[in-house]
């Protein structure tokens, strides 16, 4: 039985019996695998792709051996360089051997091993709350940053709703290292750990063949780390985004750029005599503090606003995608280049280049994106002569790009010659005057993409919790709140049960944690209430965000991985949050 999706607590989606796994195949390599084999058929074991069961072994032939599976279990060499051995004997090749659960078998220098296992019942997996899921998503983005990983974000809207129906088609499909949790009415999101876009468009594409098979409709909004973005934030939005695409905006409705705060009148001030020129611009910010905007406001005002703006991810740039890609190549160049490509700088000719995270670029491309910078040349891979570009640079990154050249892992001459003018937007903590109007936008825009007629108001208890965040992932963070509460919302008003309560200062019941009683509960959200309306500091500012950690520590008796829930952020946020605000370390009491 599944329950309401939309409960805070954690919970554990009680499925129906899976069909039991009699066999499973022990694969000792480089590293140990466990596959899951059919209850009958064959799989072919080997270092090819085509392999069923493949074994990263340079001593394993492509194809090396074929288990046979039915009333008994025999193994074949299927001609190996470096043979298959039972029981300390070579397999001739192409006879079958009888193999017994428990015998091991010599791959090469791979060793493999038939195990049966139990039938019981799989443990349930949990399906957690979404407070839950975007502080792992930001565990993992921490993660992957250290190790080089890569791994997705998927949204998945179902038509028709959560139901145990469709539980085995989704949650059957997943890793047991994978997340799941409940978004909304008729969603579901899911983090994929370690999975490049292969592994991840697999997935999707089982569950997808398992829901048709029910008649059940499906769609999917997908973000790869780091591919797509590399902030929480980002990744959730994005994954959003491919599954409610914004419609065109209709007459009547609030124009989605606010520059209401002095600070941002100023900024656009400037930026607006910036567009006029070809100086190169660079945008400082935040993650999600609103450069990408910024980017697109200026090549709308620029004399090239009539020619192409191109956006380019230079997270997603490797050292052999910036030459192909970027430059292009000539017709047999090398091999597989059947005609001449135009690449991606020669495509926004006349236009505007807009290089963002470019603190991201890999050091080798720096270089190369220096010389085109300079000369405003380019060479395709192949070419002889090189081709003049006419375009206008603009870049973005939430980096210090002056201590990344510090420490030399940026460019000082590409750093000179990118901050032609450097234009720092202010976070949103500090425009927290914005935020009543930017979340009048979003509850549009979020309409829109539901196709209601009629926008919810956000109530008053609402907008003093709106406005009393610190808002971290700032402008794509209260675009993302605003998405879910129009989606929970269904009376036409926004109130505080329909926003992420567990990191804006309030009490929510989270995995691990003690329950609150309900006078406490209460108490905390009066607490947070009257916190968000004492003028004596800021909206947002810093001592706000010192009096939420300070209450958060009070109410987890000083343990620092429950107060991390509680406010909807990782153990490691907290300790870098406490540091920056000056606030002692606690002790468990």
């Amino acid at each position: 039985m599944i329950r309401d999706p939309l409960e805070d607590e954690t919970r554990i989606i009680e499925a129906r019996p899976p069909r039991p796994v009699r066999l499973q195949l022990l694969v000792f390599s480089q590293s140990v695998a466990t596959y899951p084999l059919p209850a009958q058929g064959s799989v072919v074991l080997g270092r090819s792709g085509s392999a069923r069961i493949r074994i990263e072994d340079p001593s394993v032939s492509r194809e090396h051996a074929r288990l046979h599976i039915g009333e008994t279990l025999e193994v074949e060499d299927l001609g190996s360089a470096n043979g298959t051995w039972l029981r300390q004997e070579r397999l001739a090749p192409g006879r079958r051997y009888e193999l017994a659960p428990g015998d091991t078998v010599d791959l090469g220098a791979a060793m493999v091993m038939v195990q049966k296992v139990t039938s019981a019942v799989a443990r349930p997996r949990r399906l957690w709350n979404h407070g839950y899921f975007e502080a792992r998503v930001e565990d993992e983005c921490a993660r992957a940053e250290r190790s080089g990983g890569a791994f997705a974000v998927v949204r998945v809207h179902l038509e028709g709703g959560l139901s145990s129906e469709v539980q085995d088609s989704v949650m059957g499909q997943l890793r047991p290292a994978d997340l799941v949790a409940a978004y909304g009415p008729d969603e579901y999101e899911l983090m994929l750990v370690e999975a490049p876009k292969a592994v991840v468009e697999k997935i999707l594409s089982r569950i997808a063949e398992q829901l048709s098979q029910k008649k059940r409709r499906v769609r999917f909004g997908v973000a790869m780390y780091p591919a797509d973005a590399r902030s929480p934030e980002a990744l959730i939005a994005k994954a959003c985004d491919g599954v409610r695409p914004a419609p065109p905006r209709k007459a009547g409705l609030p124009d989605e750029l606010v520059i209401e705060d002095p600070a941002m009148r100023r900024l656009y001030q400037v930026a607006e005599r910036v567009a006029t020129s070809d100086i190169n611009v660079l945008l400082l910010g935040e993650t999600g503090s609103g450069k990408e905007v910024l980017a697109e406001w200026v090549h709308q005002r620029s004399p090239r606003r009539d020619k192409p703006l191109l956006r380019l991810n230079c997270a997603a740039l490797t050292d052999s995608l910036v030459e192909s890609e970027l430059f292009g190549h000539e017709k047999g160049s090398f091999t597989g280049a059947v005609q001449t490509k135009i690449g991606l700088l020669e495509s926004a000719e006349g236009g505007t280049v807009f290089l963002d995270e470019i603190g991201e670029l890999p050091m080798q491309s720096q270089g190369k994106l220096l010389r085109v910078i300079e000369d405003r040349k380019l060479m395709r891979i192949g070419g002889l002569t090189p081709r003049a570009i006419d375009v206008h640079f603009l870049s973005a990154t939430n980096r210090d790009l002056e201590a990344e050249v510090a420490r030399g892992a940026f460019r000082q001459d590409l750093y000179f010659r990118l901050a032609g003018i450097s234009l720092a937007i202010p976070p949103l903590r500090e425009r927290a005057g914005e935020v009543e109007r930017l979340s009048a936008v979003f509850v549009a825009q979020a309409c829109r993409r539901a196709e209601r007629t009629e926008a919810p108001v956000v109530s008053t208890e609402a907008m003093r919790l709106l406005t009393g965040y610190s808002w971290p992932g700032n402008i794509r963070e209260l675009r993302n709140v605003i998405d879910r509460a129009v989606l929970l919302c269904t009376d036409g008003e926004i109130r505080p049960e329909h926003l992420p309560l567990e990191k804006m200062g309030t009490t929510m019941i989270v995995p691990g944690a003690p329950k609150a009683s309900p006078a406490g509960a209460a108490a905390a959200v009066a607490r947070a209430a009257a916190t968000a309306a004492k003028p004596s500091s800021p909206p947002g500012g810093e001592d706000a965000e010192r009096r939420r950690v300070v209450e958060a520590l009070d109410h987890c008796a000083g343990n620092q991985t429950r107060a991390a829930k509680l406010l909807g952020i990782s153990r490691r946020t907290l300790v870098t949050r406490l540091d920056r605000l000056g606030l002692p370390r606690p002790r468990k009491r």
